[in-house]
């Protein structure tokens, strides 16, 4: 994991979260996978279907693409661990009938589960998911900032 020059819990924190989002961020691009070293994509030669991720933020929300081609939206999980979304899921392998030989196999298929560290500034209960099209859409919804206010001091 790549580990900045200053320890992160010196950061105020707002900036705690995100600086651990880029520490994320570096270590996958860096290492092609997550935390936990698993590559972001599938490989032919490892034989493993991972759904790519696509993540973007605005000023309100984050929006997570998921690309799963073939898979049917009831195949599909989606679930909160802690500060975690989890992705998982099967993707059925293609059939062509008896007697037939594979000349080449290169979709893969099977159980497939992506793991992503959320931010903590989330409003968890208005999460949304959409599923079109072989792409499953979430949206994140930020929790909007405090306003300030002024608290009137009461004395005795």
């Amino acid at each position: 994991m790549v580990h900045f020059r200053f320890p992160i819990r010196q950061l105020p924190v707002a900036l705690q979260d995100f600086a651990t989002e880029m520490e994320t961020i570096v270590d996958q691009v860096f290492n092609q996978g997550d935390c936990k070293g698993e590559k972001s994509e599938s490989t032919v030669a490892d034989g493993v279907f991972r759904p790519a991720i696509d993540i973007y933020e605005s000023e309100l929300k984050f929006d997570l693409f998921v690309d799963l081609p073939g898979v049917k939206a009831d195949a599909v999980k989606l679930e909160m661990e802690e500060d975690r979304l989890v992705v998982s899921g099967n993707r059925i392998a293609t059939s062509v009938g008896e007697g037939a030989s594979a000349h080449r196999v290169e979709r893969l298929s099977g159980d497939f589960s992506r793991s992503i560290q959320l931010p903590k500034q989330l409003e968890a209960e208005k999460i949304e998911a959409h599923f079109d099209n072989g792409v499953l859409h979430v949206v994140l919804p930020k929790q909007s900032k405090p306003t300030p206010r002024t608290i009137e001091i009461k004395t005795n």
